[in-house]
């Protein structure tokens, strides 16, 4: 051990500047899995150098010392390497290890002082663990190594230096200890001391490498991942264009047709058909690319559904494309689902179910598509019944190659680039899958080439009874006046969109008056009054709720007409924000005239409240409350009353849509007692019908609710007003 003792010294200064390295190295490349173990490797190793100087006059305890810390070392440095090559470390292994190794050590140095016995023990444990080092390199899956670097035959090397330089010091291990004299030291001695000395180095250089090589395969597949991400958008572009000129074109032919034809009843109604399903494709197309480009998942909305009935209708939209290209389209529901609802997303289950099959249909020349819906085993979660439903859309298509498996569910990639991207792979799967994952299911594909293709998801959902129609809302439709007496202002730029809202209002007989610009909307207000204003949101002289936040004001509460929005803004956030600061409604664009007559029949106005509000109202309750504070005091309640309740309504809906059913019933219990202490008499009762109805777990329409909350709220106001003149003569 003369040669061990005279390098020891120099070997302690090289794994000083190692471990320096590596701390660099780590501050660097912190993201790589395994650099931090290697820093404390190279740290515990310097360490271990440092106590060994002079280790023929250190006591026993420094040497034991000395060597834990070696084990240390040499244990992150087999723990680095596995994390750095991806593979699971072994536990038990160093267990046992450590178990034999620690025995040895601590019997050689405090009971049988035994310097050649240590230094076997650790010889041991080094080759052990280079042993381990260089069967996890060779065992790394070629997907994180593509091909042998520099940087792996470096390590190897590394690995293999260090076993051959301790071998060499084993086989000239001599028991006896002996001064160094620099001059006695034969050319291989000092070859020895060289190596030794480079020891650290040696491995700091060789994990340096393989940093560095990790680093540069990291960019080269980012470049690679963004150069396939740049084609698969430009093709992207290339399919959208497509996609949107030809419903366009339909469009466009279609109205020109209807145009020249002359007075052709039957063939004018099927031109209207074909226009109609163009535009509907388009909106469809539309809130696919905003959903898929907006990156995020939408909150879903649960509906009583009956899934029979859902796949049934997304088989009969899709079996007329399905005969044209003479293929078999079939449907299997399991019976047991024929009379059951379950709480579920509807719109976003229809648009999965919509997007698989006539992807199926666009991707199968010969054969058929089968959509398959089966019930599986209920449980049994507190007092609900959960029963997952298994939903597949099977076809005998082309079906995909491995290759592009791995890619189906990107967003942007398609097979073929012919293909419709809002029902086909370009698209609608990588929005389906969000979808799914958005319902609690994980969406899934089996394919082969020319054998077709299977996909196939399970959703665990809630069951619940037959959705049954709300008092409130019946008695809120009750005391509502007749649309023939109402008067609408429509407030928008666009003259077409303007012809279309006087097509779909003109058999109502109710009084409309139609204006550009919100200069004109306000001088028609000060003109006349209006129950309803038709509000676009986006107008050439400003944004509609900016206007009616500034225009509101001038109101009385009960006066003040009813706002609906008429956006395009597919943007729930910005929905929400709308409803938050006085508008009733917002309807999408494009407005359905069904969907335009159904709200103005729902929403009625606010002076309805004024009809007879002692059907709404407790006078006692009322009379005691003036009795018992100052008027002036619960005027000012009463007149935060309607913005209060927006706050406690839309905290009851946010606990219905997650399904806390507990937290839900408190809070109606509350908001009941609180109506009650108010004089609310008809609202107290309609939340306690609500409360009954979320028990039934029945549908609950919470807008409509809402509403009549805020009817009531009015009429409590208008009432206290005509309480306090009344007393006051």
């Amino acid at each position: 051990m003369l040669e061990l003792h005279f390098a020891m010294p120099i070997m302690s200064l090289t794994a000083i500047i190692s471990a320096g390295v590596m701390t660099l190295n780590w501050f660097m490349y912190q993201t790589a899995d395994g650099v931090r173990q290697w820093m404390f490797s190279m740290q515990l190793m310097a360490l271990t150098c440092l106590l060994l100087i002079g280790i023929s006059y250190q006591p026993e305890a420094v040497t034991f010392v000395a060597l834990t810390c070696l084990f240390a070392s040499f244990y992150f440095f087999v723990n680095g390497t596995e994390k750095f090559f991806k593979l699971p470390h072994s536990h038990t292994v160093w267990i046992i290890i450590a178990v034999v190794y620690f025995a040895l050590v601590s019997w050689f140095s405090f009971v049988d002082s035994n310097r050649a016995m240590r230094y076997i023990a650790s010889y041991s444990l080094v080759t052990i663990s280079m042993g381990l080092s260089i069967r996890t390199l060779m065992v790394c899956t070629p997907s994180h190594h593509q091909r042998p670097s520099l940087s792996r035959w470096g390590f190897l090397v590394a690995c293999l230096s260090v076993f051959a330089v301790l071998s060499i010091h084993l086989l000239t291990l001599d028991v006896k200890s002996q001064p160094a004299v620099l001059t006695s030291l034969t050319t291989s001695q000092v070859l020895v001391i060289a190596a030794t000395v480079c020891l650290p180095i040696i491995l700091c250089v060789a994990f340096s490498l393989l940093c560095g090589a990790q680093q540069l395969e990291k960019m080269a597949l980012l470049a690679q991942k963004n150069k396939q991400a740049s084609l698969l958008k430009g093709r992207f572009l290339t399919m959208l264009s497509h996609e949107l000129r030809t419903p366009l074109n339909a469009i466009v032919g279609h109205a020109d047709m209807l145009k020249r034809i002359p007075r052709e009843p039957q063939k004018h109604a099927q031109l209207c058909d074909v226009i109609s399903e163009a535009a509907h494709s388009l909106s469809d197309l539309a809130n696919q690319v905003l959903l898929q480009a907006k990156g995020e998942q939408v909150g879903a909305q649960l509906k009583p559904v009956n899934l029979p009935e859902q796949a049934r209708s997304v088989f009969e939209l899709l079996l007329p494309l399905s005969k044209n290209k003479g293929l078999e389209l079939k449907l299997r529901i399991d019976e047991r689902l024929e009379e059951l609802y379950f709480l579920t997303d509807k719109e976003s289950l229809l648009l999965i179910l919509k997007n698989l099959m006539s992807n199926g249909i666009k991707y199968t020349e010969h054969g058929e598509v089968i959509l398959s819906v089966n019930l599986q085993e209920p449980q049994r979660k507190g007092d609900s019944l959960e029963r997952r439903v298994q939903f597949s859309v099977s076809d005998t298509g082309i079906g995909l190659s491995q290759n592009a498996l791995d890619y189906i569910f990107e967003p942007f990639a398609s097979t073929q680039l012919e293909h419709n991207i809002s029902n086909s792979a370009g698209f609608g799967l990588s929005l389906s899958k969000q979808l799914v994952e958005n319902l609690g299911g994980e969406l899934t594909v089996c394919s082969e080439v020319k054998q077709g293709t299977v996909f196939s998801f399970s959703l665990q959902l809630n069951s619940c009874d037959i959705p049954a129609t709300q008092k409130a809302a019946d008695e809120n439709k009750a005391q509502q006046i007749a649309l023939s007496t109402s008067s609408i202002l429509v407030v928008e730029d666009n003259l077409l969109n303007q012809e279309v809202l006087k097509h779909y209002l003109q058999d109502t007989k109710m009084y409309c008056e139609y204006v550009r610009s919100l200069t004109d909307a306000t001088d028609a207000i000060k003109a006349e009054t209006f129950d309803v204003i038709l509000l676009d949101m986006h107008l050439p002289d400003g944004h509609g709720l900016e206007w009616w936040q500034n225009l509101q004001g001038h109101f009385e509460p009960a006066q003040a007409p009813t706002v609906i929005a008429l956006t395009g803004d597919a943007d729930e956030e910005a929905q929400q924000k709308y409803l938050q600061h006085g508008i009733t409604y917002c309807l999408e664009k494009p407005i359905s005239g069904a969907i335009l007559l159904s709200v103005l029949e729902h929403v009625g106005t606010a002076h309805t409240t004024q009809i007879n509000p002692l059907q709404l109202l407790d006078e006692q309750v009322v009379a005691h409350l003036n009795k018992q504070f100052d008027s002036q005091f619960l005027n000012t309640k009463l007149m935060y009353l309607a913005d209060t309740f927006d706050y406690e309504f839309a905290q009851l809906q946010g606990l219905a849509d997650i399904q806390a059913i507990e937290q839900l019933e408190v809070k109606l219990q509350t908001l009941i007692q609180e109506c009650i202490d108010l004089g609310l008499k008809a609202l107290a009762q309609a939340l306690v019908e609500t409360k009954d109805a979320v028990r039934a777990k029945q549908v609950i329409d919470w807008r409509a609710l809402h509403h009549y909350a805020k009817q009531n709220a009015l009429a409590l106001q208008n009432y206290q007003k005509q309480f306090c003149a009344v007393r006051n003569i």
